[in-house]
């Protein structure tokens, strides 16, 4: 079998898998009461129509409970994960939004020319009876600009743990590709969260059944993050650096 072959019945797989996964998702979504007694809720969007997910979306309270829901081109209903943030990630976002006045203000936060080549975000915040909502494509806000960032990056990781985890269930072969895709988003310190990576890549340097190539580089990526928190503070990391 040919290379380009080879490429292409790995992604056949994944996309067969994830398709089949759609509609247990959206099940599970519509089965559970996602809704928190919390009175406050953050919701993070990012649309942009010719990616494939299309749509990423975060929800969660200020305990950092939520669901994190993906969409696929050829898929009528999302995949519905369970997602639990960090207490310091939760601080940092309520941080953030009483820093822009998030439900007192009625900036917008647009740019003056709009980028739709680049997506759509989308904010929703409820707290109590107060709630808003703020769509942009493009902001030059540094506060807002660095929260969409970081909640993107926090969507971005889900992401590929559940890219990871299907591979690691259905197409191990495909996971090094997967790890290799990780190690890119650490690098450019597009992650939210990189420290809630180390029990996955430690259980996946320790797993006997995987190829060697794959546990040398969870062990990698594991001992770079581990070295990034603690140059960091225990605080976690999210800026390039060499890997």
């Amino acid at each position: 079998m040919r290379h380009g072959q080879r490429g292409g019945a790995r992604a056949r797989w994944l996309a067969v898998i994830t398709s089949g996964l759609l509609g247990l998702g959206a099940i599970a979504g519509l089965g559970q009461n996602t809704e928190s007694p919390s009175s406050w809720s953050c919701t993070y969007t990012f649309e942009h129509l010719q990616l494939d997910p299309m749509r990423f979306e975060l929800h969660f309270d200020d305990t950092g409970r939520g669901t994190f829901s993906f969409w696929r081109k050829e898929a009528e209903e999302p995949i519905v994960l369970p997602l639990q943030l960090l207490a310091s990630t939760v601080e940092r976002v309520k941080r953030d939004l009483d820093a822009l006045r998030f439900l007192e203000s009625s900036e917008d936060y647009r740019a003056e020319r709009e980028m739709p080549s680049l997506g759509t975000v989308i904010l929703r915040v409820r707290h109590g009876d107060r709630q808003r909502s703020v769509r942009f494509t493009l902001t030059r806000h540094e506060t807002m600009r660095e929260l969409a960032q970081r909640l993107r990056g926090i969507a971005m990781q889900e992401y590929r743990v559940f890219l990871i985890s299907l591979a690691r269930q259905y197409g191990p072969l495909d996971l090094d590709k997967q790890l290799r895709g990780l190690e890119s988003e650490l690098k450019n310190g597009w992650l939210g969260e990189p420290e809630k990576l180390l029990p996955l890549l430690r259980d996946l340097e320790q797993d006997e059944d995987l190829l060697l190539m794959v546990r040398h580089r969870a062990e990698k990526l594991a001992r770079w993050i581990e070295q990034a928190v603690q140059r960091s503070g225990g605080g976690g990391t999210r800026k390039p650096g060499e890997l």
